[in-house]
């Protein structure tokens, strides 16, 4: 599946020219040299990379043979947005010579945030409150679990997942006096989410995003199309910008496709479409 890997550059990076980056099976294992890269470039794609894969990184200075420290070790995620290097390839002309694996995961990256923004609608302090006999929402110093009307949570932080960190709780007292709730879980698809301690004598309310019925974690199959179609037209975009429809080339003149961006980004628009289709589809089924 691969892996994508990004750090920092070092305050002192005058001093270091060059990237080295290791692997190990486990985090306490030995970490094998992979690979060496400039240091103007902070991310690198490993082809081979695994979830149960560990890495770290250490900067060199290649003229006076002098490494830093290297970084603490890190577990790779397979998840890149909401596809993979793989699946943009399988699906265009795309070669890794044209663009490479580090170029491509950086734009699935970038289009599964686009498309958050595209999907996701923000609550501001939605109050908690009885939504159903399943759903009664009970504030009375033992109860931990509560819902959102809006469901299924969406991804507000772009880490591609949904976690407690997507949604903030607040509880305000009868004085006024505002508090910040230490959420422990969310399910996604249900928008319950769970507390580490049960509030009492107190109103709550919660903040968030949420999408049209369509679920990111894990991604529907639509999700992932759209994320697959947008990352596609930013590689052509890469590939084509600032070159000719036509050269020559000896006595043959070559004809390249400079519209392709503008065909994906138009799938990925009716693909837009047809998530809001059968989001009023599903909802209509309810009546």
């Amino acid at each position: 599946m691969g892996i994508l890997l990004k750090w920092k550059r070092p305050s002192s990076e005058a001093n270091y020219d060059t990237v080295r980056v290791f692997r190990s099976d486990s985090e306490t294992g030995t970490f094998v040299l992979i690979h060496s890269q400039t240091i103007l470039d902070n991310s690198y794609y490993d082809p081979e990379g695994k979830n149960s894969y560990w890495y770290k990184i250490a900067f060199y200075d290649s003229v006076l043979d002098i490494s830093s420290n290297s970084s603490s070790a890190t577990q790779g995620s397979e998840r890149i947005g909401y596809a993979s290097v793989d699946d943009v390839r399988s699906l265009t002309n795309i070669a890794s010579n044209q663009v490479n694996d580090t170029d491509l995961a950086i734009m699935i990256e970038f289009a599964a945030g686009k498309l958050n923004s595209d999907l996701n609608h923000r609550v501001e302090r939605e109050i908690i409150e009885e939504i159903s006999e399943v759903k009664l929402n009970t504030i009375d110093g033992t109860n931990l679990t509560f819902y959102t009307k809006n469901y299924p949570l969406g991804d507000s932080n772009n880490d591609f997942s949904v976690t407690p960190s997507d949604i903030q709780v607040y509880s305000i007292d009868d004085e006024g006096n505002e508090n910040l709730l230490v959420v422990t879980q969310v399910t996604a698809s249900t928008g319950q989410f769970k507390l580490s301690s049960a509030p009492n004598d107190v109103k709550i309310y919660v903040t968030y995003q949420h999408t049209d019925k369509i679920s990111v974690d894990p991604p529907h199959s639509l999700v992932k199309l759209a994320c697959i179609q947008l990352a596609s037209s930013l590689a052509y975009s890469k590939i084509n910008l600032g070159k000719a429809p036509r050269f020559k080339q000896g006595p043959l003149t070559v004809f390249r496709d400079t519209t392709a961006h503008k065909q994906y980004l138009g799938m990925y628009h009716d693909t837009l479409q047809e998530i809001a289709t059968q989001t009023y589809v599903s909802e209509m089924s309810k009546i």
